[in-house]
């Protein structure tokens, strides 16, 4: 795991694209900001777990976690392990007492999950080489949002 770095994260933002309006996800380690642009449920997901809102009734991410609980299984951990022609790719990991399980998972419901069940946030040094931008450089563009 000494290839991995955590990270934060800081919140939803409606940023403008070519495409109209579209929410971003920034994710904090320091003086570098990861941003990834996320579908408008997803984003509305992970702002109600940042703002600890509960529903009347459970959100599909909230019955996910719901779900696991029955089982005794919990969210170890997650990883934003690759970038690859603009699209990243993620893990869920998953523990229950004997069993531990890697799932293949969008990173805006392995951020949504995370949140919710408490579990840390990774990201991969390469991508975050990558992709990774200076916090002065998001802050600006921030400012611009919508």
């Amino acid at each position: 795991m000494n290839d991995l770095v955590p990270v934060t994260v800081k919140g939803i933002y409606m940023m403008k694209t070519p495409l109209g309006p579209t929410p971003m996800v920034l994710l904090y380690n320091g003086d570098k900001v990861l941003p990834i642009y996320v579908g408008i449920s997803e984003a509305t997901s992970i702002e109600s777990a940042l703002n600890h809102e509960i529903t009347p009734r459970p959100m599909t991410h909230d019955l996910f976690i719901s779900l696991l609980d029955c089982f005794n299984a919990k969210i170890k951990w997650v990883l934003i392990d690759t970038l690859d022609d603009g699209i990243y790719y993620a893990r869920l990991i998953i523990q229950t007492d004997d069993l531990k399980r890697e799932l293949d998972a969008r990173p805006s419901d392995c951020i949504a999950l995370a949140l919710r069940a408490n579990a840390d946030v990774f990201v991969r040094k390469k991508v975050i080489t990558k992709a990774a931008i200076d916090k002065n450089e998001i802050e600006e563009i921030t400012r611009m949002a919508l």
